[in-house]
């Protein structure tokens, strides 16, 4: 009985002692090592940055991540701790960041390309998994159109009436009849 306390006590004091030497692992840097591909050998370069333009339109926002690839590109990111994705929503705010980087980079960014793609990055480093998506981004144009059509429809201009037959079939099922896309028929 004596050896069995003996052992117990021998096993727990090693094991304090490799707990002890274990150093701690950051949760941001073992998130941050989990990076897609294109993100290896990246370096931040800027993050939760003001970014803003005027021209064509009026934009700002303040993107989580921008990263420096090792061509020499830009590359945005942005953090979610949601586990919920809202693909639009995120491709609009990444293409928004894109665009701002594009119009009016910061001086210590000026004349550095924008890649055409950005990242969402899901979860909360040492709470949750984290995730990561690559999102294709807007271009200018489509940008240009959305924020256009946003004015048109602020001001009161009725939705356009919609082609989209698999959008129908899930909200109107009225396809045929003149469908507004808002539920109901004109």
């Amino acid at each position: 009985m004596t050896g069995l306390w003996l052992l117990l006590l021998v096993g727990s004091l090693l094991l304090v002692i490799v707990l002890l030497a274990t150093p701690e692992r950051d949760a941001h840097a073992v998130a941050e090592g989990s990076r897609p591909a294109p993100l290896w050998g990246a370096v931040a370069v800027a993050s939760n940055v003001a970014l803003h333009m005027t021209a064509p339109f009026k934009l700002h926002g303040t993107p989580d991540v921008i990263y420096r690839t090792r061509r020499g590109t830009l590359v945005v990111r942005e953090d979610k701790a949601g586990g919920f994705p809202h693909p639009d929503a995120e491709l609009i705010q990444l293409s928004a960041y894109a665009a701002m980087l594009r119009s009016n980079p910061p001086p210590v960014l000026a004349g550095l390309p924008v890649e055409p793609y950005g990242y969402v990055r899901y979860g909360t480093p040492g709470r949750t998994r984290v995730r990561w998506r690559r999102v294709v981004l807007l271009t200018d144009a489509q940008l240009g159109a959305l924020v256009a059509r946003y004015r048109v429809l602020g001001q009161g201009a009725p939705a356009r009436q919609t082609l989209d037959r698999g959008y129908c079939e899930r909200v109107c099922r009225h396809f045929g009849t003149r469908c507004s896309g808002r539920g109901r028929p004109h």
